[in-house]
């Protein structure tokens, strides 16, 4: 199978006879200036500084990707929608980007959002969180509409570049529940507060926006493409499962089999531990989603628990990528391999490759399958 063939295979569960019918991605995004000898200040210059080091960056590791990130971090961090230090700028020219949590959004916005749609937020409030500040006049939804449509421009762009020389990038498009965009947006504690006190709101804000968000995603997202779903606060790390059944589920619920009913293949980014919610998506339709887990949820159980139902994407450790050996990080490999035999499933770092992760230990854990 070509690179495109293994990525589809696994996402639709289907049977692997060699190790080598397994797709290998790693989330390179800042580690590739490491590789590539250039600063997070110069990573974060544009579009092409970014295509450069990646494709530097796996030329001096001698690796051929079977999928590829495929923003760079002045974009994928826009695209986050927080406060930022930026290397080079708040930070020293060398330094990991930071996002500020901060509470910014506020429990009016919610009617906003409910009378007006999610836009009418969501613009004043990115414009407020740029450095400088966008000015809320007149050009204000100019700008900041401006800034995605470059952000697509740039994705288009590298969808293309990296199709043209056989390997696909892991997604397409983007989006965030609106569950964990409010949470974001309006800071963790004040928003677990919004909960206790005017649960309703929430919700029917969060129904209002997930109408636009699939709305969005759906303009820009044809049918065969793969949508990554933001989910960072709804796992069980945050919430138990009663509230994420009340609060999370539906929405989730919602603009995965929405997509899917599209021909769009949901890549749900599960950051922490999503153990206590694995059963719920067994409800929703077969090969509809991947569950990309970062190491905070066993693995083994959520092979048990989906097999058959969902793909998974996971989940070489951060930690052993860092200060293990190769032969640590081939054990951990091998372990991944037996896991993605049985079939519907991606081995992948778990999140991102880490800025002090030994080049051996990348270069091994790309290549286990080959």
């Amino acid at each position: 199978m070509n690179k495109f063939e293994k990525m589809q295979n696994a996402i639709r569960l289907g049977k692997v006879s060699a190790k080598q019918d397994i797709p290998v991605y790693g989330h390179l995004c800042t580690y590739a200036a490491v590789v590539a000898g250039m600063t997070q200040k110069e990573l974060f210059e544009g579009n092409d500084s970014f295509l450069k080091a990646l494709t530097t960056c796996y030329q001096k590791l001698d690796v051929s990707p079977d999928a590829v990130f495929p923003l760079g971090p002045a974009d994928i961090t826009f695209g986050e929608q927080m406060k930022l230090k930026v290397p080079g700028r708040e930070l020293g020219e060398n330094e990991l980007f930071q996002f500020v949590e901060e509470s910014i959004m506020k429990e009016e916005d919610y009617r906003t959002i409910i009378e007006h749609g999610l836009a009418a937020w969501q613009f004043p409030y990115l414009a407020s969180i740029q450095t400088p500040p966008i000015p809320p006049d007149e050009h204000m939804f100019e700008h900041v509409g401006g800034r995605f449509m470059q952000l697509g421009a740039n994705l288009g762009h590298n969808i293309q570049f990296w199709a043209s020389q056989g390997i696909p990038t892991f997604f397409h498009n983007s989006c965030f529940p609106a569950f964990d965009l409010f949470s974001l947006a309006r800071g963790m504690e004040d928003f677990f507060y919004d909960l206790y006190d005017e649960p309703e709101l929430v919700k029917e804000a969060c129904n209002r926006a997930t109408k636009d968000i699939i709305d969005q995603t759906l303009q820009n997202s044809p049918s065969g493409s793969c949508v990554c779903i933001w989910a960072m606060r709804s796992s069980a790390t945050f919430l138990s499962p009663d509230m994420f059944e009340e609060f999370c589920w539906p929405n989730l619920k919602e603009l995965i089999e929405t997509f899917h009913a599209h021909g769009i293949t949901s890549v749900l980014h599960a950051d922490a531990d999503w153990g206590l919610m694995l059963p719920y998506f067994k409800q929703l339709p077969t090969g509809s989603m991947v569950l990309e887990l970062d190491g905070a949820t066993n693995i083994v159980k959520a092979k048990e628990v989906l097999q058959g139902s969902q793909c998974i994407a996971g989940d070489m450790p951060a930690g052993i990528l860092a200060f293990g050996d190769v032969n640590e990080t081939l054990s951990y490999c091998e372990k991944l391999i037996d896991l993605a035999m049985a079939g519907g499933m991606i081995i992948r770092s778990g999140c991102e490759i880490p800025l002090n992760a030994k080049e051996e230990n990348v270069t091994t854990f790309l290549n286990c399958c080959r």
